[in-house]
């Protein structure tokens, strides 16, 4: 059984998130390995944001409309990172709960 491109990307972000997720709860220290990784973070959501969107078909819009709704989680993260200017836990965790929703969208959806 051969494994389609779009799974095994899959698996290297997953990957990614993980090892990003680590080091954004890494205990403090260094604040620019936060910010570093808090922003690597945002652009592996929307990554996986944006190709659960595009691999569904435009006739299942309910689904596609779901898939995109999960940026909201990373909007807010974004927003309460910026207002608080510092390492903040609840934005990580926004974050983190976006790129979850993204991957298990693709695994249950598709």
């Amino acid at each position: 059984m051969a494994l389609s491109p779009l799974f095994i990307l899959y698996i290297v972000i997953v990957f990614s998130f993980l090892v990003t997720s680590i080091f954004m709860f890494k205990p403090k220290g260094n604040e620019t390995v936060h910010i570093i990784f808090f922003w690597l973070a945002v652009a592996l959501s929307c990554l996986v944001t944006f190709i659960n969107a595009t691999a569904l078909p435009i006739e299942y819009t309910n689904k596609v409309i779901a898939a995109w709704c999960g940026l909201l989680f990373t909007a807010v993260g974004i927003i309460i990172r910026m207002i608080a200017g510092k390492t903040n836990s609840i934005a990580n965790v926004l974050v983190m709960l976006s790129t979850v929703y993204g991957c298990a969208g693709y695994f249950l959806l598709n």
